[in-house]
Formats: structure tokens, sequence, C-alpha cells
């Protein structure tokens, strides 16, 4: 025999020699002798610390078997493995959730079993290497999960094929899934809600995907805060809790704030700016589009930037008609008869007002005519309107009896509450009297005006009699602003931030999880031949 030849003999004695060493020490450490491991290996469990691991794995799956997978399993821990064995673990684990199936697989790649098929083995070695760059066919793919790790390993989550998305949506983590949204691989359109169990999953997806399909009952298990705001406002009733966000500067402006404009403006999205601001343009002219005017909640806000210069026509929409008819009355409580009769005079002439405001547009009509002692007419005019309104008919008498007095002896005919700028019969008239007196201290002819109202009030008071006072408004009502949303400016129902972490390491943990478990068609029915670069123990 060469010298060569015997040199390599001798050095496969001495190794084999060693092995043997090595496992008759592995076998009195664990307390396994060399017949139980050769028993073991026939069922490709290779070594004696292998075995202990598989003792360990097999009492676990035990718990879940059932029948003849029992008994199977149940030999194999006393130590008489046989072919029942990796037929007895695959129908346990086909009936197993995904963790275990993936945690069973884990333990047999790490304990060395021969019980996968060669690819099986090289798929479940890549994954447990953190190796997601593996490409598996679709047909092997049954969740998905090796397509998704694909596409996170190659950091671009838009080349996940979308016709997969109905494998992954029924078992994704949330946290992948949200990746998956940010990223626009799922739209509204995939409906992933569609194909969740647990209904808190359910609300979410919605809400990040559709959040106007989001019902009040699931905003509230979300707690989702934003859009419970937004219901609220949009249903009006009391003021929203201060939070500092774009409903609060809404409700101000409900309120006829202009101070928040700019503020707003900051809140709103880009369409919604341009329509502010086209309502801002419109002040300057005092005419806005259709689309301005008919949103009432909008009114309050115009109303508190608009001052008209001249009379206002008030055919040209509700909102103006109104404005003509506040405009008219607080220029009769300035006393600038003037300007108020040039804005009666508009309100007179349109004839298809609503039937409020058109009569509280001839009551002032009489007014000014009263005024003027054109007694004859005015009482033409309230006679038009005497059956509708009450006061109307109390004015008319009042007319009555003024007529039947000499001229020279009537009294003021002005209604001294107006002279003070107040509605007929507010009670703050003495503390307006004396802010009044203050402000105009050295005007005398205005001291003698307001002393003279306050003395008429005093008299009537006393006696308990104002049917000498000519009465408007007629209903004050009629000159109240819409107290409603501006629905017209409200941002649409932005999506829910998402409330998972980005990129999770656990999220994608249990993808790989997932993949591992989709391994189990590579579990064999009978160990793999050991070649001979294989494992024959555990360290």
């Amino acid at each position: 025999m060469p010298r060569s030849r015997t040199a390599a003999v001798a050095r496969e004695r001495e190794r084999l020699r060693a092995l043997r060493e090595r496992r008759d020490a592995q076998s009195a450490d664990s307390g396994i002798d060399g017949f139980t491991v050769r028993r073991w290996r026939k069922v490709g469990v290779l070594g004696a610390q292998a075995v202990t691991r598989a003792h360990t794995m097999l009492r676990q799956l035990a718990d879940l078997a059932h029948e003849a997978a029992h008994d199977a399993l149940t030999d194999a821990l006393r130590d008489e493995p046989d072919d029942r064995l990796l037929p007895a673990v695959r129908t346990v684990l086909e009936r197993a959730d995904p963790a275990a199936v993936a945690e069973t697989l884990a333990e047999v790649h790490a304990g060395g079993f021969l019980w996968l098929s060669e690819v099986g083995e090289q798929r479940l070695t890549a994954l447990t290497a953190g190796d997601e760059t593996l490409a598996v066919p679709g047909s092997e793919d049954p969740s998905g999960a090796s397509a998704l790790l694909t596409a996170f390993g190659m950091d671009g989550t838009a080349v996940f094929p979308t016709r997969l998305l109905p494998r992954v949506f029924p078992w994704i983590p949330l946290s992948v899934l949200d990746d998956l949204i940010d990223a626009g691989v799922v739209g509204p359109e995939h409906q992933p809600w569609q194909y969740r169990a647990e209904e808190t999953d359910h609300a979410y997806l919605k809400a990040r995907l559709v959040p106007d399909q989001v019902t009040a009952e699931q905003a509230t298990t979300l707690e989702w805060t934003a859009r419970e705001r937004r219901n609220a406002f949009l249903a009006g009733g009391e003021p929203l809790p201060s939070a500092g966000d774009v409903y609060d500067l809404l409700e101000r402006v409900v309120d006829g704030d202009a101070s928040v404009v700019k503020e707003l403006e900051r809140e709103l999205p880009r369409d919604l700016v341009l329509r502010l601001r086209r309502l801002l343009d419109g002040v300057a002219v005092g005419n806005w589009d259709r689309d301005i005017w008919e949103d009432r909640g909008l009114w309050r806000l115009i109303f508190a930037l608009w001052e008209p210069k001249a009379a206002v026509n008030p055919s040209r929409s509700p909102l103006h008609a109104l404005m003509a008819l506040r405009q008219a009355y607080d220029l009769l409580c300035m006393n600038d008869l003037a300007r108020a009769s040039a804005q009666i005079d508009k309100l007179v002439t349109y004839e298809a007002a609503d039937p409020a405001c058109r009569a509280e547009a001839l009551n002032f009509h009489a007014y000014t005519l009263l005024l003027q002692e054109e007694l004859d007419a005015a009482a033409l005019v309230l006679e038009g309107i005497r059956d509708a309104h009450e006061r109307a008919e109390s004015n008319l008498r009042m007319l009555r009896r003024r007529q039947a007095v000499q001229r020279n002896d009537r009294p003021a005919a002005s209604n001294p509450y107006l002279d003070l700028g107040l509605p007929h019969g507010a009670p703050s008239w003495t503390t307006r009297y004396r802010d009044l007196r203050r402000e105009h201290v050295r005007d005398v002819d205005m001291s003698a005006q307001l002393n003279s109202a306050m003395k008429r009030i005093r008299d009537a008071e006393r006696d308990e009699d104002w049917s000498g006072f000519f009465v408007l408004p007629l209903d004050l009502d009629v000159f109240e602003l819409p107290d409603e949303v501006p629905v017209t400016l409200v941002p649409p129902l932005a999506p829910l931030t998402r409330r998972t972490a980005s990129h999770s390491p656990e999220g994608l943990g249990l993808v790989r999880q997932r993949a591992v478990a989709d391994l189990l068609p590579h579990l064999l029915n009978a160990p793999r031949r050991p070649d001979r670069n294989a494992r024959t123990h555990t360290p």
C-alpha cells in the first residue's frame, strides 16, 4: 500500500475514533446510551443532544396530538421511534396554528433533524439566517409571507405583487399592513378590512383607508378623537371643548370671529383655503358666488367682515336681503334717516321677499313716514300687514290716535328706545343712556335728545303704558343670523394616522415566522439519508 494511502487510512481511522469518543461523551452527559442514539438515527435524529431536543419537542406536540399520532409520539418518547413518527408529527402540525408549526420546524432545523426536503432545508436555513431574498414560487407560498419578506428585504414594498394581497390580508401583522398602506401598495380598492376577523382590526383599517365609512361606534372603540370632534361639530349644538384644532377655529368662524381667518387658512387644505379667499374677496364689493351664500354657516363671518357703503340690493340673494334689513334697522337706530330711507326704499320695492322680512320692511317704511308726519301714508302701509302681526296692529292704533291730535300738540314721533340705539323695550336702556351721555357730554343737541328719550321711557314705565311708541322691529328673530355649521369649510375627514411602528422588527418577525410555517409541505414522511457532510451531532 502506498505510503500516502496508508496515511489517509490512518487519518480516517483517527477521525472515526474521535467521533465515537464524542458520541460516547455526549451519551454519557445526557444519559442516553449509544443504542438509543442509533435507534433515533434511523428516524433522522443524529446524536445524543439531538435526541434530547427531540424529546422536548415531541412532548409539546404530544399535547396537541390525537389517537394514532399520539401513540407514535408516545412510543418515540419511550425511545422507540419508528417510521410512524414523521407522519405523526406532520399530522399534528397540519392542525396546529402557524406559530406552533414555525416553532417546531425551527427546532427541527436547529437540531439537525433530517426531516425536511433539501429545498425546505435550504429555505429554512436562509430564513433562519435572515436572508429574505430567496425566491419562492407562488404555488409554494400559500400565505404570501415569502414574497412579503422578499419585498421588504429588497427595501421596496412597492414591488410586492398585488395579486398576492388576498393571501396576506387575513394574517399579516397590522404594523406590516400599515407599511404597505404607506407605500401605496394597499389602497381602499383592496378592502383589507374584509379579511380580518377582529372587529378592532376591521375598524382600524377602514379608518386608515375609508374614514367616511367608519361608524360612530367604531370611532368610539378606536378612540378616534378627530373623527368624533368633526362629527360633533357638524351636528351643531353645544360648543366643543377646546382642543386647539381646526374645529376650534371653525367654531369661532361660526360666531363671526373674523380675527381667526389667517390662522384658519393655515389649517385648511388648499381647495378650502381658496374658497375662504373667495369669500374674503367678495367682502370688498358685497358680492359672492351662489355656492358661498348658499352655505348659511358662513353668514356670520360675512356679516362680521362686510360693511356696506351704500344701500344693499335685497334681490341679489337671501344673504343680501337679510343684510339690507339689518342695515336699515341699524341706520334707524343711528338716526341716519337719509341712508335708512334709501335702504328701506330698496326693501319695499323688493316684493318677492320672505313674508316676515317684507313685513319688517313695510313697518320700517311706515316708521319713516311717521317721522315725517305723513300719517295717512304710514297707516296705509300698515293696513297691509295688520292682520299678520299684532305689533303692526298696535302701531296702526298708535297712528290713528296721533291723527286725532293737532300737529302742534303731538309728542315726539320717534321711538325713544331706537333713539338710544336699542330695540323697543330693551331693559338695558338706562346703562345705554349713561354711556351715550358720557360720550356726548359736550354735544348740547345730542344731550337734549338723549334726555328727552330718557324722560319718555321713564314716563312710560311709570304709567306702564308704552302704547304711544311705534314698535319696531315686529319680531327680533327675523333679524337673527343663522346659527348653522359652515359645512363647505369643514375639511374632509382625514384618514386615521397609523398607530403602529413603521417597519417594526416584531411585525417582520411574525412575517418570517409565517414563512417558516409555510414550509410544512417540505416535512417528509421518512427522513433523508445523511450525506458525508451531514451533521452527526448538535453542539
